[in-house]
């Protein structure tokens, strides 16, 4: 369950393969942010802090929590 804290990396179907190459390897969520529309219905957003510095807001379902198992 992502929240506050979490250790983070985007994670998007293939056609976003372009865009998640530019993404660092991992983030910290940082704050959860407003609840937006994603074309899907609404998703949960959060602010992630990415390891070179940048933040973004994100919806949840591009983020996937770090573990063991995807480092």
């Amino acid at each position: 369950m992502i929240k506050v804290g979490t250790l983070v990396k985007f994670s998007a179907p293939d056609i976003f393969a372009a865009t998640a190459k530019d993404y660092p390897s991992f983030g910290v969520v940082v704050s959860s942010g407003e609840p937006r529309n994603n074309g899907y219905g609404v998703q949960p957003s959060w602010k992630v802090q990415w390891i070179n510095g940048k933040t973004t807001n994100e919806h949840e379902c591009y983020l996937k929590e770090a573990s063991h198992d995807n480092l």
